[in-house]
């Protein structure tokens, strides 16, 4: 039986939304702005399970969301050149009706700074047609087999071929040598002092 380090990614389907979220969540309960816009420990896998499980609904539907492993282990959103912003369908709107009753959108206006920071820092270092790695996330028992790399190498062949830039950004340090490993340059680290964090954004020319 091949293990999940030897496949490809796969377009997720509509099948795979609750373990994506599952997955995906799981790797984002640590993020710094995560923690920030969440800060109840407790509550926060469950708020964070029920937004993952709506946004990936509608990243699914977009075809956006691809993952690895059998059963998944790792989940990435990648965005392609024109589909920067993602668009939410009638039928998948009706999923984010749960996030409304949880702390979520308390936490969307306390991190609001930093929101608006990486939108304009991705407007600013990536104007052109690009492809953005929104979220990735893989489970803590099945790093270290390579997923990370199956969940990005193909894309940015994609984007050499194309010829077009890679683009993405994070709140977590330890994220950065990940990308440079993957070709990506920090071309601005800013910091929100008011919130305590600092956001790093990272481009990668095409080649």
């Amino acid at each position: 039986m091949e293990s999940p380090a030897a496949t490809d990614p796969r377009l997720l389907t509509p099948a795979d939304a609750d373990r994506a979220a599952w997955v995906i969540a799981q790797a984002f309960l640590e993020d710094p702005l995560v923690a920030f816009m969440l800060p109840n420990a407790r509550s926060r896998p469950r708020t964070l399970l029920k937004f993952f499980r709506a946004y990936g609904t509608a990243g699914i539907r977009s075809g956006r969301v691809y993952g690895v492993g059998d059963p998944l282990q790792g989940v990435a959103y990648w965005n392609p050149p024109g589909g920067e912003g993602l668009s939410i369908s009638v039928k998948s709107l009706g999923a984010f009706l749960p996030i409304l009753f949880t702390a979520y959108p308390l936490g969307i206006a306390r991190a609001r700074p930093a929101l608006d920071l990486q939108d304009a820092l991705h407007k600013k270092h990536a104007p052109a047609p690009h492809y953005y790695l929104d979220n990735i996330g893989v489970l803590a028992e099945a790093r270290g087999k390579g997923l990370a790399s199956l969940l990005i190498r193909p894309f940015l062949q994609q984007a050499d071929a194309q010829h077009v830039a890679a683009y993405t950004d994070t709140y977590t340090d330890a994220n950065v040598p990940l990308y440079e490993h993957f070709g990506f340059e920090v071309v601005e680290e800013a910091a929100v002092p008011a919130l305590g964090l600092t956001l790093w954004a990272l481009r990668r020319a095409p080649r």
